[in-house]
């Protein structure tokens, strides 16, 4: 099946941003990840959202964020030679100080995550999220296939981390396989990193 059958997917523009960090934001409120980093004081939604925001404002210039028809979904796909992007925004942006209770175990956290990342050249899910009205349609599945496709021209492989176990098997479906599943530091959840290659014939 094509990436493109399901829903149409284009890259997005900074003018998208408020949209679709709300998308993302409220699509991540159960991610252990997010509510871990974040923690779950006051309003979670407003929260996550303003994360995304402040992520946003970065990636998206780099063209590295994608659309499902009109915000029916989204992802994040940081292109190889990228990362410093990625780091910028998600390990020095310092508003995001702001929206954590603990910004010592939101750092340690996130570094502990990088460090994780392959030291060579491939392309990065960040993060994948579906309105609620979309879901079960294939739109998910589009959008990670979307950047697969972009990664095979390439000739290079993909990596993304989570920590929902649910979300294993669907990636396992994609083509992605474990390489390594660890608990966070103090307490953090489980996280599992994923990788892709290029040969890998996905459904």
């Amino acid at each position: 099946m094509s990436a493109n059958s399901v829903v149409e997917i284009t890259q997005a523009g900074p003018e998208r941003l408020p949209v679709l960090a709300d998308l993302l934001g409220r699509a991540f409120v159960v991610e252990p990840m997010m509510r871990w980093s974040l923690g779950l004081q006051g309003d979670v939604e407003e929260r996550f959202v303003r994360c995304f925001e402040y992520f946003l404002e970065s990636v998206i210039a780099a063209g590295t964020v994608w659309e499902a028809g009109q915000a029916l979904g989204a992802t994040a796909w940081i292109a190889p030679g990228e990362m410093d992007v990625w780091r910028d925004a998600q390990l020095t942006e310092t508003r995001m100080h702001e929206l954590t209770d603990d910004g010592p175990r939101y750092d340690a956290f996130w570094a502990w995550v990088d460090a994780r990342a392959p030291d060579q050249p491939l392309w990065f899910l960040d993060s994948v999220g579906v309105a609620p009205q979309a879901r079960g349609r294939g739109i998910g599945g589009a959008l990670i296939r979307s950047g697969l496709e972009r990664a095979r021209a390439d000739g290079v492989d993909a990596f993304l981390e989570t920590g929902n176990p649910r979300n294993v098997p669907i990636y396992e479906h994609l083509g992605f396989r474990v390489v390594e599943a660890a608990d966070a530091p103090d307490g953090g959840p489980r996280v599992w990193f994923m990788r892709w290659s290029p040969g890998i014939l996905t459904a």
